[in-house]
């Protein structure tokens, strides 16, 4: 069984030298060598920090010269803990304020007594060091890990982010998860939705180009293993009406994990943009739309009203697939298209009949292709090609007989079923009409 630390540490963005560094002392706090256990996360921490050092740009109360000699010690073998420790502890004479890192000056002392503890570790020094010991030092961790952002990285991973999406410099293509992965390291958890907000207003949008890439960025971002990144993200999008319909748009799964402060939001969605050509010809407006159905974001009392406007959307534009089809059969979509189309009589109405089929052909046939004839479809249909030769839902509905050879034997064995006599387009053949011409 993994110890809790052990658990924890497995789920933050740390280097794979820190890891072994961890790992190594799990395996000594097992077997009861606390003070080799204490050692190794000690120097696991500190790796952690030469690693987020290295990797930000120049802190911004540090000069060029000593952030220059700063990396060169840091990469040094014999050195680079002691030079660790000295940023943790470096402060602004006119400010008080940590060079390095956003860090207070009780976290600098509590550095310092753990300093201690790890010379008595290291030195055999006539010290108890338990299993309490390596406890708490996982607890500090746990706690203060991600307090150490590197003061001023904010504004070197935003050139960065730009330099990525700049195709003079990066195919924008490329794998953007680097510069992901570095944003807790630079802000501190409270404060990534603004930057999030920052990026999204003024650096890569949705809407950026080439647009592929940006959505690729931003499902990195919302889809990221590290909970304070994906739980910010979720923050940021319900902080704003047009980030919030933006990203639904592209990652309609997302209204599932959206607090209840987008519940305005999600009834603006429903009653009104949904239904504009936008969303129609959305490759994902089926999703929203069963996303909407499934997780009963639509009050009972509008469902009626939802579901009549939802019935006018099965167009050329997007057709739900099989699985949307499934949730929609439960729901009486069908029974209303059933009523607009044939029971209206409007497939017959003099002087747009004709219109009418080709207009709606596309719903027409998706409906054949998902409920079973009845009288009522069948008379309509018949008496529709008494003198239909031609056009689009012509075509279309020669095809659906060829592809579905049931549905003729049904159509025919209803007729004969209600004395409604065939006209020659539903009693001959297809197939043989079409060798035959």
């Amino acid at each position: 069984m993994n110890l809790h630390f052990e658990t924890w540490i497995k789920k933050q963005n740390i280097s794979e030298d820190s890891s072994r560094l961890f790992d190594e002392s799990f395996l000594c706090y097992r077997v009861g060598a606390y003070r080799a256990a204490f050692l190794m996360s000690y120097l696991g921490f500190m790796k952690c920090l030469k690693d987020r050092l290295l990797n930000s740009d120049k802190p911004d109360l540090v000069d060029e010269k000593r952030w220059d000699t700063v990396k060169q010690s840091l990469n040094d073998e014999d050195v680079w803990e002691n030079t660790v420790i000295t940023t943790t502890q470096e402060s602004d004479r006119a400010t008080s304020q940590n060079k390095y890192y956003l860090i207070s000056s009780d976290l600098k002392k509590e550095i310092e007594y753990w300093k201690i503890k790890r010379n008595e570790c290291a030195h055999a020094k006539n010290t108890i060091i338990g299993y309490s010991h390596v406890d708490m030092f996982w607890l500090f961790i746990e706690s203060n890990l991600m307090k150490f952002v590197v003061n001023g990285g904010k504004e070197g991973l935003l050139a960065r982010i730009d330099k990525h999406f700049n195709s003079l410099y990066v195919d924008p293509r490329s794998d953007a998860s680097y510069l992901i992965k570095d944003i807790p390291l630079v802000v501190k958890p409270s404060e990534i939705p603004e930057f999030l907000k920052e990026i999204y207003d003024n650096h890569v949008s949705l809407h950026s180009n080439p647009e592929e890439s940006s959505e690729l960025f931003w499902r990195q971002i919302i889809h990221s293993t590290d909970l304070n990144v994906s739980n910010a993200a979720l923050e940021f999008i319900s902080s704003d009406e047009g980030v919030f319909f933006d990203f639904i748009t592209h990652f309609p799964n997302k209204l599932i994990e959206l607090n209840s402060h987008t519940d305005e939001f999600v009834r603006v969605l429903w009653k009104k943009r949904l239904f504009s050509r936008f969303y129609i010809s959305n490759d994902n407006f089926w999703e929203i739309v069963c996303i909407l159905l499934t997780h009963r974001f639509i009050p009972i009392s509008d469902l009626e009203f939802f579901i009549s406007r939802l019935a006018g959307c099965i167009s050329v534009f997007r057709l739900p697939n099989e699985d949307h089809t499934k949730i929609l059969k439960q729901t009486n979509l069908f029974s209303i298209i059933k009523k607009q189309l044939f029971e209206s009589g409007k497939l017959n109405k003099s002087g747009i009949g004709y219109n009418t089929a080709n207009n709606e052909s596309h719903r027409i046939i998706y409906y054949l292709e998902n409920v079973a004839l009845d009288d009522v479809v069948v008379s309509e249909l018949n008496e529709l090609f008494k003198t239909f030769k031609f056009g689009s839902f012509f075509e279309m509905m020669e095809q659906h007989i060829e592809d579905n050879p049931r549905f003729i034997t049904d159509f025919r064995e209803i007729a004969k079923n209600n004395d409604i006599v065939l006209v020659e387009f539903f009693a001959e053949d297809i197939e043989t009409e079409m060798q035959e011409s």
